[in-house]
């Protein structure tokens, strides 16, 4: 299983609601590729964060982990989302038992990619993370002995971040052994 994590928000078309977010863009790749895929962000409980939820549900990406913030509103029209703190993490990462990859996009700060690290070496998973081209770069720990390797870090072109969409699921999907006989 993939999980991607990063902010949803919801894009308005007339009276319905779209996904947006570019870590949307890559979850709703990663599912059309064949993958299960979780999503892991958090929403308001608002109209936009139930359309958010249909959406995913409809595309076949779970939804188990995402937070629902009933004193915030689900971000509209690439308006302030609502990020996600190192402790908004690990709650929602103890609700997803066994993945093989994680997308780690934009992180906020060094604890949330070290939470998500942690969470990536007790269950053997590789983790990526992406970050906008000229943007600082996430404060990622080493690999040591025992450790999983670092995370990968890829950044996307500030004027066309759905240039490296197709790459990343690549990293992401998991290796699969050839059954020749």
């Amino acid at each position: 299983m993939i999980v991607v994590i990063g902010t949803l928000s919801a894009r308005t078309e007339g009276s319905a609601y779209s996904l947006g977010g570019y870590a949307a863009s890559v979850a709703l790749a990663a599912a059309a590729a064949g993958e299960p895929v979780e999503m892991v962000s958090k929403i308001g409980a608002d109209a936009a964060g139930e359309a958010v939820i249909t959406k995913l549900a409809a595309a076949g990406i779970g939804h188990v982990a995402l937070i629902r913030d009933g004193a915030l509103s689900t971000a509209l029209d690439g308006a302030e989302s609502l990020l996600m703190d190192a402790a908004d993490l690990q709650l929602a990462l103890r609700y997803l038992t066994s993945f093989d990859s994680v997308l780690l996009v934009d992180p906020m700060d060094d604890s949330v990619v070290a939470t998500v690290m942690d969470a990536c070496t007790y269950v053997g998973a590789r983790l990526v993370v992406t970050r906008l081209e000229g943007s600082s770069p996430a404060g990622v720990p080493a690999g040591g002995p025992g450790l999983s390797p670092p995370p990968l870090e890829v950044e996307r072109p500030a004027d066309n971040p759905g240039a490296v969409t197709e790459l990343l699921v690549a990293l992401l999907l998991p290796d699969r052994e050839s059954s020749a006989t």
